[in-house]
């Protein structure tokens, strides 16, 4: 992948140390936390942890995730990251995730747009999906705008943070998307 991946507003980069202090204080926020992997008590060990584990990498390799800081492209201020997830050959997934002073302004659409046009442009991927936790209503909004479908029966129920869950499922195939 060639960085940055650039939008009107936006530049998408491999998340680095640079990205330390602004990465860990949205990660720590309860409401964005809320529906993810993490818990508000994200350390900057953490953070640490994922950056160096993510040094020089600029795809990732089969099973493994990568972090994209999203960053203004203006002030390079960094807002939030995208998730890619090479799950096997043509088959990605993806998430993503706003600091919430960001959240509301088409940043998140914008950014995964930008990434869906390279991972079914240049990476040739054929199916991008995508696992929200089905209260997650802006992140399904999203992924409806963006063309993706809600397939019911690959939906599941579990336990997450002490609550029963749904998951819902989204995906998008190269044969369907609209830009």
């Amino acid at each position: 992948m060639v960085f940055p991946l650039v939008t009107e507003r936006l530049e998408i980069t491999p998340l680095a140390r640079k990205h330390l202090a602004s990465f860990v204080r949205y990660r720590q926020d309860p409401l964005v936390a809320r529906y993810q992997s993490w818990e508000p008590s994200y350390s900057d060990e953490q953070a640490l942890d994922l950056i160096d584990s993510q040094t020089g990498v600029l795809f990732p390799a089969l099973g493994d995730w990568l972090q994209l800081a999203i960053e203004l492209r203006e002030t390079h201020e960094h807002i939030g990251d995208l998730a890619l997830h090479l799950v096997e050959g043509g088959v990605f997934e993806i998430g993503f995730t706003l600091a919430a002073e960001h959240q509301g302004n088409g940043y998140a659409k914008e950014a995964a747009t930008r990434l869906l046009e390279y991972l079914f442009d240049e990476a040739k991927a054929e199916l991008v999906f995508a696992t929200p936790d089905e209260r997650n209503l802006s992140s399904i909004r999203l992924l409806r705008a963006l063309g993706f479908q809600e397939v019911p029966e690959r939906s599941w129920v579990e336990e997450f943070k002490n609550e029963t869950v749904t998951v819902s499922y989204f995906e998008l195939r190269e044969s369907s998307r609209a830009f």
